[in-house]
């Protein structure tokens, strides 16, 4: 089940990462060409500076699944070397789920801010703010997601499934 879940979360990062990249190129074209016509030709248009401020809000939560998936977030690992070899995994996988329980929260409050967002359109691009506020819970899903699979693996593998899944990734 494990392998399988792993697979999954490879393969959810994978399509995460493009679609990121992609609303960041759009982000940058979209300015480039606002600043071209807003310089050279003294001409601007009402709507990029919003379009690119929603695709940021998206790059972010989609970027940040991708973190939790990397373990790349901010860790304080100082005190690892006074904890039991054979219970960091434990202590690991306890602090993941406690961050789940964070993310849970997020969620659920994410999807209210979205239903609440049906009711209201954006100024400039007359978009509803459903798809603006989407990107929050389904961020937070995809780091619950990713967060659950690593606390899985912490506790069926132990405190070496870190090292070897940041070997793995360097390979990769």
């Amino acid at each position: 089940m494990l392998l399988f879940l792993e697979k999954l979360s490879t393969t959810i990062a994978n399509i995460t990462s493009i679609v990121a990249r992609l609303m960041l190129a759009s982000v940058a074209v979209v300015l480039f060409v606002q600043v071209v016509l807003r310089f050279g030709f003294n001409f601007s248009l009402p709507w990029p500076e919003e379009a690119s401020r929603f695709l940021m809000i998206w790059v972010v939560m989609l970027g940040g699944s991708l973190l939790v998936r990397d373990e790349q977030l901010v860790c304080v690992d100082f005190f690892d070397a006074f904890w039991p070899r054979r219970w960091l995994g434990y202590r690991n996988a306890f602090f993941r789920l406690l961050l789940a329980g964070l993310l849970t929260v997020l969620l659920v409050k994410g999807i209210d801010s979205t239903i609440f967002g049906l009711r209201r359109t954006s100024a400039a691009l007359n978009l509803s703010w459903f798809w603006i506020y989407l990107a929050v819970p389904v961020g937070a899903a995809l780091m619950l997601f990713h967060m659950v699979v690593l606390a899985i693996r912490d506790i069926i593998k132990g405190p070496d499934a870190e090292q070897e899944a940041s070997l793995l990734r360097a390979e990769l």
